[in-house]
Parts: structure tokens; sequence; C-alpha cells
């Protein structure tokens, strides 16, 4: 059998496996049904799309902006069958687009396979609970890479537009944005605040100008500042704020009105909310500053090597200045930390929402794979624990169990861990790019061929 015919056969073996549990995720979406119903309800000539019965119920309220809902209207046009089947293919579509994204972000990576091999275990068991899910947030992640990408190769009108989508549908990316200011990506900016209005004007071709800004004023408030209902009855919020609320006051889950209510407590003060989302917002703002402070400290000019230097060779200056002009591996390792601090500082991580950190640990292992003799030990054994953690920990039996992993924000302390593996491999390439001498040039191309 030839390679082209051995290929055709995985591929073939892949879309049947698909197929196969396609039949299974779509009898159980969470989340799929909401955008649904929505769009059932709106068609019927409902236009309080915030209240409670339009979305199916207390606990199922409709959360995104009007936009989301125009652009997922064609979808309530089918019976719900075949509707839940159509977003499953699209989302099987957009988690290959992330894929392809990530390979052209590590595109002459040698040691590409280990690289795989590492964000298959690392991230895969988010990627089935956002098919398990249905939620509509593989969408924002693919827009969010998509435009990151773009904005690499200094395409900002169309990584604008890809920005301002993703934005346009959860908020969350636009946590990301104060590195593009840092950097002077000024058009890059410019462009996703032009494509943010017209973008949120669409639906006003539906419900009027007065109804379309009337409804974006009450989806600000129900999602932005009215958040107490959600905040009880939604999924365990995995960031920083989460993380305080559990440990620090005293949650009682009997609230939850599905009756998902056996959560064990884990708070070590009995604090109020207010306080402990108090301490949330300083420990964020002071991450935030610090990470934009220390991604300001990594740049220098006089860090490259210099082809003028005493013995230094031309060509391989050149190819190292040149690798890092164009930020193949220091940009999307910076973009990495961003995504991950996002993540770790805010207002709502759910468990799904750690599917972008398939960027941060792609481009983490590139660079361990890369430069193994270099890269702190830290970063490796980092790694390895996100790996084992996410592979093994949800195997483990007992709904209980899971639970109490829940509660205790494991995937918070793995993010966590991540974060501070990314933090120490930029100084590592810092460093490596200060060596005198010819050590200083050999180690910076070292810590640069990833790309």
């Amino acid at each position: 059998m030839t390679s082209k015919q051995r290929r055709s056969v995985i591929i073939l073996a892949g879309v049947v496996l698909l197929a196969f549990l396609s039949l299974a995720f779509t009898r159980g979406l969470v989340d799929f049904p909401i955008y649904h119903i929505s769009g059932r309800s709106l068609m019927q000539g409902r236009l309080n799309i915030y209240a409670p019965e339009f979305s199916g119920g207390p606990g199922m309220t409709y959360r995104y902006p009007p936009f989301f809902l125009i652009a997922t209207l064609p979808l309530s046009l089918l019976p719900y069958p075949v509707a839940a089947h159509v977003w499953y293919w699209l989302s099987i579509g957009m988690i290959a687009g992330i894929v392809r994204i990530i390979r052209l972000v590590i595109a002459h990576v040698k040691s590409r396979l280990r690289v795989w091999v590492v964000v298959f275990f690392a991230v895969a068991q988010y990627y089935v609970m956002q098919l398990r899910y249905g939620n509509a947030h593989l969408l924002i992640v693919f827009l969010m890479f998509a435009s990151l990408y773009f904005a690499s190769r200094k395409k900002d009108w169309v990584a604008g537009l890809l920005m301002a989508l993703s934005i346009s549908i959860k908020v969350t990316p636009v946590l990301i944005l104060p590195y593009f200011a840092l950097r002077k990506r000024w058009n890059y900016l410019l462009a996703i605040t032009v494509f943010l209005l017209p973008i949120n004007l669409v639906p006003a071709g539906y419900f009027g100008y007065a109804k379309n800004a009337e409804l974006l004023q009450t989806w600000f408030a129900h999602v932005l500042f009215d958040k107490d209902f959600h905040e009880v009855n939604g999924p365990i919020n995995l960031s920083l704020k989460g993380q305080l609320r559990r440990y620090l006051t005293d949650v009682d889950y009997s609230k939850r009105v599905l009756g998902d209510t056996r959560y064990p407590s884990i708070n070590i003060a009995s604090l109020t909310t207010g306080q402990a989302d108090a301490i949330w917002a300083v420990i964020s703002a002071s991450s935030m500053l610090g990470t934009l402070a220390f991604l300001w400290w990594l740049p220098k000019r006089k860090d490259r090597a210099d082809p003028k230097a005493e013995g230094a060779d031309i060509e391989t200056a050149r190819d190292s200045e040149g690798r890092e002009a164009k930020g193949l591996i220091n940009e999307p390792l910076q973009l990495g930390l961003m995504i991950s601090l996002m993540l770790f500082i805010g207002p709502l991580s759910s468990k799904i929402y750690f599917t972008a950190l398939l960027w941060p640990i792609a481009c983490l292992a590139t660079q361990v794979f890369a430069n193994e003799a270099r890269t702190p030990v830290f970063c490796k054994n980092a790694l390895l624990a996100i790996c084992v953690a996410n592979t093994v920990l949800p195997l483990l039996p007992g709904r209980s169990l899971q639970r109490l992993f829940l509660v205790l924000g494991i995937d918070f302390y793995l993010n966590g861990l991540l974060l501070i593996a990314l933090v120490l491999t930029l100084i590592s390439i810092r460093r490596a790019l200060q060596a005198p001498g010819d050590e200083r040039q050999t180690q910076a191309l070292s810590a640069t061929r990833t790309s």
C-alpha cells in the first residue's frame, strides 16, 4: 500500500469515526438547544431575547449579543436533529481550522510529531467536552486564533475583522488586545474598532435601530453587571475570580435551579462575595500590568545578533535577526502568554474555555523540543504534568470525584503552571540572545529555530 493510499484509508477511517461520534454527541448537547430554541422564539415574534422564557427557562437563558442570534438563525429553520448534526460538523470544521492555524504557526518545526502528541494529551479532553456541549466558544477560539495568525503576518484588516467577530460573540478576547497596544499595532486595533460597529449594527436590519440599541444595552447589563444568577447557575468558574469565591466565600450550591447541587464546599474563609471580587480585581489588574511590563522588557534591539560584531557570521546574524523580526517563535510565545493570562484573570473561564490553551501549549512544546538543552527543566516538567493530569484525571471514575476536581480548580492550577513555564521560556530566549560573542549567536539561532 502506497503512502497516498494509507493516507486515504486514515482519512476515511477518521470520517467514519466522526460520523459515529456525531450520533452520540448530538443526542445530549447542552448549549446548542438554547441557540435553537432562541431562534425559534425569535421567528415566533418574541423580542425579549434575554428573558428566561425566551430560550427555554431560567437555567437556559440566552447570553450572547443580538448578532450571534441573527447569525445562527438559519439553523433554527431546520428541525432540531438536523440542526444539531449541522452544528456538530461545523464544530468539526472549526477544530480542523484551529489545527491548520497552529500548523502554520509552527510550520517548519522538525519535531512536529512530538509537538502534536503533547498537544493531544494536553487539550484533547477540552475539545471532546466542547463537542459534547455544543457551545459557541469553539467559534470564538477559531476566530481569535485566525486573527492572531493574520496579525502576526501584518494583515491587519483581515485580522481586525476576525477579532471583531470574535469579540462580538464573547467579550473575553478583549483581554489580549493590550499586547497589541504595547507593540504599537495601531492599524490592527483601529481595524477591530472599525469593524465592531457595523457587525453589531447587522441585527438592526431585523429589529430596527432603536430595538437593536435597546437589546445591546440589555445584553451589556445582563452579562456584564447582572451576573449573580448566572454565576450561581452557570458552569463552575475556573478563572481566578471563581477560585477566590470558592476558597474564600460560602458558596450555596443549593441555589442552582436545575438540581445540579452536589458540589462540596472547600472554602477556608467566609468573606463576602464583594470582598473576594475586590481581591480578584486587584490581583487581575496587577497581573495584567506585570505581564505587559515583562513583555515590554523582553524585546530589545541590542539583543539581536550584531552582524558587525568581531568574529560574527554575517549570514547567521541575518538569519537570527530575520527570524526574530518575523516573530516566528517569540511573538507566538508572547501571544500564548496573553491567552493563558486571559483564561487566568477573565471574569469567567469554564472548562470548555481551555480549548484556547492549544496555542500556548503548542508554542511551548515547540520551544522545548527545538532547544531541549537550554529550556528550563521546569518547563519540560510543566508540559508533562499538564499532559498527565488532563489525560488521567478525566478518566478516574466517580461523579463526586470529578465534581471535587472542578471545585478545587485543577484546570486553574494547570493553567497557572503553564503561565510560569511560558514566562521562564521567554526569559531563557532573552538570555540566549544576550549571550556574548559566538556563543550568543549560536544560542540566538537555536532559541528561535522553531519555524
